[in-house]
């Protein structure tokens, strides 16, 4: 693939999301590749145990993810 074809390739955004905390279905959820979802609301609920400023980490799997 030529750098012109990688520059046009965008991600497929997902369509839904499912908080894994109130399992509700939002517009946009904080994302880990295993699978863990967390929308806003929850997340700053729950900040205090999976915050610690600029990064979060997963409660599931323990990765530790930016906040861009």
């Amino acid at each position: 693939m030529s750098t012109e074809q990688q520059g046009k390739r965008r991600r497929r955004r997902k369509k839904d999301y499912r908080c894994h905390c109130c399992q509700a279905e939002k517009p946009f959820c904080w994302s880990c590749v295993c699978g863990f979802e967390i929308c806003p609301e929850c997340f700053e609920e729950n900040k205090w145990g999976i915050s610690n400023g600029p990064t979060w980490i997963c409660p599931d799997c323990e990765r530790i993810h930016m906040m861009e």
